[in-house]
């Protein structure tokens, strides 16, 4: 499920291809300082520029360094909401993941090690439950607890409502689905780890595992970016907007 063993892989070529931008139609009731008109908004896409090597190790090292790398370019704010992206080399349709696993992850990564290590053992000494989801802020321990912009939202794993939303930004045709299973590889274990950081750090785990097929012709990728960009948008739409 993850990208072992593909050279081009067709998630980052996805990722490669969104618009660093895009507006959305306003909240009601939100108008331009004064006036009537109604204030359209904007949703930025900060991309990280490189594939994550598919090793325990490295994710479990490298999430943490993204998010403060954004953090130090953002007034010291942790992103609104967060979109990983991996391939299903057994899906030919794109899926938006519920759940994270933490424990068995038992295949061997690139360096050939599996996740005991890096993942399931760690986790299970901070006390973390063996499936996360998205979902609101729970509270931190942690009196340093990160910063956010503050934007309200709701999270909550994507449900049929939510594909529904999705649905409805995308032609008729196109075969997007919910998945409960992130497949206890790279994809999995990053949608944990990411998951796991937001609930440490007491922030909404405002967070999709996004899947897409392999196939990396160009109407695949520009298709896979059209669906990215509806996702981002469903987020804002049943997160934010409470549709």
């Amino acid at each position: 499920r993850a990208s072992g063993s593909f050279d081009v892989n067709a998630s980052f070529l996805i990722a490669q291809s969104l618009p660093s931008s895009f507006t959305l139609p306003p909240k009601e009731n939100d108008t331009i300082g004064g006036t009537e008109i109604p204030a359209p908004r904007e949703v930025r896409i900060h991309v990280h520029p490189e594939p994550i090597k598919v090793s325990y190790a490295t994710i479990r090292a490298q999430l943490p360094d993204i998010l403060d790398d954004f953090s130090k370019t953002h007034n010291g704010n942790r992103p609104d909401l967060i979109v990983h992206m991996g391939i299903a080399s057994t899906r030919p349709y794109y899926s938006v993941e519920t759940q994270a696993h933490r424990d068995n992850y038992r295949i061997p990564d690139v360096d050939g090690r599996s996740g005991y290590q890096d993942g399931e053992k760690i986790w299970r000494g901070k006390g973390f439950p063996p499936i996360l989801m998205p979902g609101p802020a729970e509270g931190s321990e942690d009196k340093s607890a990160v910063q956010t912009s503050g934007l309200k939202m709701v999270p909550y794993p994507a449900n049929e409502h939510f594909l529904q939303v999705w649905k409805s930004l995308l032609p008729a045709e196109t075969d997007l689905r919910t998945s409960n299973d992130a497949g206890h590889y790279a994809c999995d274990f990053i949608f944990y780890t990411s998951l796991a950081q937001a609930l440490e750090e007491g922030r909404d785990r405002s967070i999709v595992f996004y899947h897409v097929p392999v196939t990396t012709d160009p109407a695949s990728i520009e298709l896979g970016t059209k669906v990215a960009v509806a996702l981002i948008k469903s987020m804002v739409k049943c997160w934010v907007d409470g549709e």
